[in-house]
């Protein structure tokens, strides 16, 4: 498996397939998605798109700082969950995103993946929240540390 950049137009497909299917077009859509600064990875398996995630500049709802960056739509696609794309796909954004200078990653994540995210290091801050047509979440949130 290889992680690498893709497009934005690579990353709306699958969130239409994986996050959203049965809703408008727009709905894969994100403010920031075409900064830049955005970064748009995705994760390939002979040549095949099987998950992706974007990471972007934006401030944490909770206590948000400047070096704040945000993991929004990651997805695989369901053949292949249990195979640890996600968890490359995380740690591979993460390193980029310090790269660029994030000192903080933070993301909503569905309750049933709190044990996923705490596996790489993320806590839940606050109490849990619902996302229209997504169901029940949590923050989470990852303090960088320079080396």
């Amino acid at each position: 498996m290889t992680i690498a950049p893709i497009s934005v137009e690579q990353a709306r497909s699958i969130r239409r397939l994986v996050l959203k299917p049965g809703l408008p077009d727009a709905e894969s859509v994100y403010a920031g998605d075409d900064s830049p600064d955005t970064i748009h990875l995705g994760a390939f398996e002979s040549g095949r798109l099987l998950g992706i995630a974007t990471f972007l500049h934006d401030r944490c709802p909770v206590e948000g700082r400047a070096g704040d960056w945000r993991l929004r739509g990651m997805a695989t696609l369901a053949a292949v969950r249990g195979r640890g794309i996600g968890g490359e796909l995380l740690e591979s954004g993460v390193e980029r995103a310090a790269h660029a200078g994030a000192a903080r990653i933070w993301c909503n994540g569905r309750i049933t993946a709190r044990p996923f995210y705490e596996r790489h290091q993320f806590r839940a801050v606050g109490e849990e929240f619902e996302i229209p047509f997504t169901g029940p979440h949590y923050l989470f949130v990852r303090d960088l540390h320079a080396s």
